[in-house]
C-alpha cells in the first residue's frame, strides 16, 4: 500500500514538473512573441518616418520649382506650372540628379547657358539597328533601344533663370501657341514636337501631374 502511495507521488510529481516546463516554454513563446510584436512596431515605425521623410523631400521640391514656375507663366503665358514641375521631376528625379545639383539644369537642356555648360551622360531612344559610337554606353536593348551618351548641358546660376529659359526655349520649339491652360494638350505637344525621345514622355508628364496633384499650381497662376 505504502509503494503504492509513493508511486502515485512520484506520478504526480512528473506531471508537476511536466506542466512547469510547459508553463516555463509558454511563458518564453509570450516574452518571444511580444518582443517580436515590439520589433515589428519599431520597424513599421521607421519605414512610416521614411515615407513621411520622402514625402516632404518631394513637396519642397515641387514647391521651390512652383515658385518661379508661376511667376514665368504669369509673364508669358507658356508653360503651364504643372508642366514646368512634371518636367522638373521626371528629368531630375525629384531633384537627385547631378545635373540639376551641380549646374541648376533641371530640365537637361543641352548647349550652353551664356558660355557655362557641364559635361554629362544623357539617356536617348533609338532604333535598335543604330550603331554605338565609341564612349555611348547601352543601357537597354530591344525595338526602341535606350543609350546613354555625353553631351553638354546648360549650367544656369540658379533656379530662376533655369525655369525662365525653359520658358523661352518651349516657346520657341514645343509650345509655340500662348495661353494654353490643358495640361494635357502642352504635354501631347511636347511629345508631338519631339522634346524628349521617351515614347511614354507625355504619358509619363500627366500621371506625375494627376498624382501629386500639380495642376493646383495651375490654378494659382491663372487669374
Amino acid at each position: 500500500m505504502k509503494h503504492t502511495n509513493n508511486s502515485k507521488k512520484v506520478v504526480v510529481a512528473v506531471i508537476v514538473i511536466i506542466v512547469l516546463i510547459i508553463a516555463g516554454w509558454g511563458v518564453k513563446q509570450i516574452h518571444s512573441s511580444m518582443r517580436q510584436n515590439e520589433i515589428t512596431k519599431q520597424d513599421q515605425q521607421r519605414i512610416l518616418d521614411a515615407q513621411n521623410a520622402d514625402a516632404q523631400k518631394r513637396h519642397e521640391f515641387a514647391e521651390k520649382i512652383a515658385k518661379p514656375a508661376i511667376e514665368v507663366y504669369q509673364k508669358q503665358g507658356t508653360v503651364l506650372p504643372s508642366i514646368v514641375i512634371a518636367q522638373a521631376i521626371q528629368e531630375s528625379n525629384w531633384g537627385q540628379s547631378k545635373l540639376y545639383q551641380k549646374a541648376n539644369n533641371i530640365f537637361g537642356v543641352k548647349g550652353d547657358y551664356k558660355g557655362q555648360s557641364i559635361s554629362y551622360y544623357t539617356d536617348e531612344y533609338v532604333s535598335k539597328d543604330t550603331p554605338v559610337k565609341k564612349g555611348v554606353k547601352v543601357v537597354r536593348e530591344g525595338d526602341q533601344k535606350k543609350i546613354s551618351i555625353p553631351a553638354q548641358f546648360r549650367k544656369y546660376p540658379d533656379v530662376y533663370t533655369a525655369v525662365a529659359n525653359h520658358d523661352r526655349v518651349t516657346a520657341l520649339n514645343f509650345i509655340k501657341k500662348r495661353n494654353i491652360t490643358s495640361f494635357e494638350e502642352q504635354a501631347n505637344l511636347l511629345q508631338k514636337n519631339h522634346y524628349a525621345t521617351d515614347p511614354n514622355y507625355a504619358k509619363s508628364l500627366i500621371n506625375l501631374i494627376k498624382q501629386y496633384n500639380l495642376q493646383k499650381y495651375d490654378k494659382q497662376a491663372i487669374k
